[in-house]
């Protein structure tokens, strides 16, 4: 019985409701219009008044009509038509709007919004696992064989991501090469660090493109997610964690740490402020000095970094350069410490010089030198006073680009001096092809060198080197009488390090000058002697 409604429903949603009306209308009139008997009286008058035409007016109506009935079937089903396409265009955007078109998993909206209906239905007692996977080495995969072979190489990773994870979890595309998936089906973090050493495995596995093999591989973050935190965040965390698996070394996978996440944040907020400590000229030129070791004699100091935090206090110089050079903002802080170290040091004695180290990134950047030149103009300090020290990695990449720059620093009056020489490995050939007046033998090398048999032998090939070469040494790192004897016995020119004196700030050099140096005859016994009490009043 319930057949006949649904074959009438199917009928009339294919043929239209406007066709079924007129015909209908027709089942119920024309017996009517039988019984009327008014055709046969509408012939006889039209019989009877030929000239009025009225049987063509009669059949001009029923043509009508019948055309009618025919363009309402038409009408009828293209409308059905359009309604159709509207709503597969409607199906299609909503789709659109909440899949990834090149891979087909969720985009990030989507993964969003399910996070949030997921964190709704998490309870305490529950334990749901977030990853982050990122693809490693994809982005040469564009450079060298174009973004078809890209497109590819992401779509072939989405299926081996799918295929990996199968039912455990929900897969989404973040944007680029970023995954991010959500175990919904009660694994333990066991069975998620199985998923991931068999998706890292997988991902290793060379894809195909137009008979070229693509190697790539990934790095993936996971993240413990509970009910105490939203989603949002969790997501972040599980950002945090992908990168210190990138920071590991890549192709591995790591789980979110609370105290990595404090230090990340603490970071953060270090460089937030530097920008601003730089600008204000709040990172001091502080200034250590260096000897002659032969004489004893005081011949100028090396320009070094600090920064006293306004809530956090001294800041490890190790700590706010390395995040200066992550940031960009190394060029701008170096170009505030030199110009600070240039005025103090235009008011000292003539005859002492500062040397400064120009970071690798600062090095590249095109306007160096004429920035250089700005400063010791704007200084008024002798250009021949100022020593730039530059390391290996600096110049390696191209040694015709650093001999350009180099050769112009010298057209300044400027001396150029090879720092943390030993620890490179290409000194030679930067000795034999640059135009270097002095070599910094690194503290590696030098502290303890008296205890030290290979540091000996290293040290004094580099002295033999030097004097080959007609070059000066300065010996970093000076910590005991022992290392400077040893020193000394091996006829290297200049010292540093922490027997002598460590960095101090500028308004006290005029005191290191005066009070201490006029001691430095006696030997570095008297002023061993006298270090804590003179530490004491510089502090």
């Amino acid at each position: 019985m319930d057949l006949i409604p649904s074959k009438l429903r199917q009928f009339v949603a294919h043929v239209g409701v406007i066709p079924i009306l007129f015909f209908l209308s027709a089942i119920v009139t024309w017996p009517i219009l039988a019984e009327m008997e008014l055709f046969e009286r509408f012939y006889y008058y039209s019989r009877a008044h030929e000239d009025w035409d009225l049987d063509e007016l009669g059949m001009l109506v029923i043509n009508l009509s019948i055309a009618l009935i025919f363009s309402a079937i038409y009408q009828s089903r293209r409308l059905k038509k359009l309604v159709h396409e509207r709503e597969y265009q409607r199906k299609r955007a909503e789709k659109n709007a909440r899949h990834d078109p090149l891979t087909g998993l969720m985009n990030r909206r989507a993964f969003e919004t399910k996070l949030e209906v997921a964190g709704q239905h998490l309870s305490d007692a529950d334990e749901c696992f977030i990853a982050m996977v990122d693809l490693d080495k994809f982005k040469p995969v564009n450079d060298l064989y174009g973004h078809a072979a890209g497109d590819a190489t992401l779509r072939a990773a989405a299926q081996r991501l799918q295929a990996e994870v199968g039912e455990a979890g929900a897969i989404a595309r973040l944007g680029g090469d970023e995954f991010a998936v959500i175990f919904e089906r009660g694994l333990d973090a066991t069975q998620v660090e199985r998923i991931a050493r068999r998706l890292l495995h997988t991902m290793t596995q060379p894809f195909d493109h137009d008979g070229a093999q693509i190697h790539i591989g990934c790095s993936i973050g996971l993240m413990n997610w509970s009910a105490d935190i939203s989603g949002t965040e969790a997501l972040r965390r599980a950002d945090k964690s992908l990168y210190d698996a990138k920071t590991q070394g890549r192709n591995r996978f790591a789980w979110y740490d609370a105290e990595l996440d404090r230090q990340s944040h603490e970071r953060a907020e270090i460089q937030a402020d530097l920008k601003l400590a730089i600008a204000k000229d709040e990172i001091e030129a502080w200034f250590q000095p260096i000897i002659q070791i032969e004489t004893k004699t005081l011949i100028g100091f090396e320009v070094l970094a600090r920064w006293t935090h306004h809530k956090r206090g001294p800041i490890e110089p190790s700590v706010f350069i390395e995040i200066a050079e992550d940031s960009g903002q190394i060029g701008a802080l170096g170009l505030s410490v030199l110009r600070q170290a240039c005025r103090a040091a235009s008011n000292w004695d003539p005859s002492l010089t500062i040397s400064f180290n120009v970071s690798p990134l600062q090095f590249h950047d095109p306007n160096l030198v004429d920035q250089i030149k700005e400063i010791l103009t704007q200084s008024d300090f002798d250009a021949h006073r100022l020593t730039i020290e530059v390391t290996e990695s600096s110049i390696i990449s191209d040694f015709g680009v650093a001999r350009t720059k180099l050769d112009a620093l010298k057209a300044l009056g400027v001396a150029v001096a090879l720092d943390d020489f030993g620890t490179g490995y290409s000194s030679l050939a930067s000795l034999r092809q640059l135009p270097f007046d002095r070599i910094k033998i690194d503290r590696s090398f030098v502290t303890n060198i008296a205890g030290e048999p290979q540091n000996q032998k290293i040290v004094t090939g580099i002295m033999s080197l030097a004097k080959g070469l007609a070059l000066d040494v300065t010996a970093e790192g000076i910590e005991s009488r022992e290392d400077l004897d040893y020193l000394e016995g091996l006829s290297c020119s200049l010292g540093q390090g922490f027997l002598f004196e460590r960095a101090v700030p500028a308004k006290h050099v005029a005191w290191l000058v005066d009070e201490q140096w006029s001691d430095w005859a006696k030997g570095p016994t008297e002023i061993t002697e006298k270090v804590a009490v003179l530490q004491s009043k510089a502090s």
